[in-house]
């Protein structure tokens, strides 16, 4: 099946791209609500995932939660525990453990992800200050 480009798909891609930008569906509706109102969250919600099958954009997912990823290119993750944000982590190709997990089942690997869960700097400090 043929995907065309919509201008509703066109506005989701821009309030999605670039490196750092990391939202819910709910807060690309909202932003992209404001260059096309009236649009339908059905329509942002196929969107996001034509975009993520296309590889233009990520879906990160997590237990009860999930977070669209401006930056289709290859990066780890940290998401904070605390409040709910997503930052980026450089990340480097690591043969090493692409083979282990070939060898564990017999398969081979195509790209990989790290998540870490954690404790984002700001929440961190605000922890230590008792606030």
């Amino acid at each position: 099946m043929i995907q065309r480009n919509t201008k509703q798909k066109e506005a989701i891609l821009s309030v999605m791209q670039g490196a750092g930008i990391h939202r819910t569906a709910d807060e690309v509706l909202s932003a992209v609500h404001e260059l096309i109102p009236g649009i339908g969250q059905a329509t942002v919600y196929r969107n996001l995932n034509r975009l993520c099958s296309e590889g233009k954009i990520r879906k990160i997912t997590g237990e009860g939660w999930n977070i669209y990823d401006g930056n289709p290119m290859p990066h780890d993750h940290l998401h904070c525990a605390y409040c709910g944000k997503l930052y980026d982590i450089s990340s480097w190709e690591d043969s090493a453990m692409d083979s282990h997990a070939e060898e564990e089942v017999q398969g081979k690997v195509l790209r990989h992800s790290v998540l870490y869960e954690g404790i984002c700097a700001d929440c961190l400090k605000r922890q230590n200050e008792g606030v």
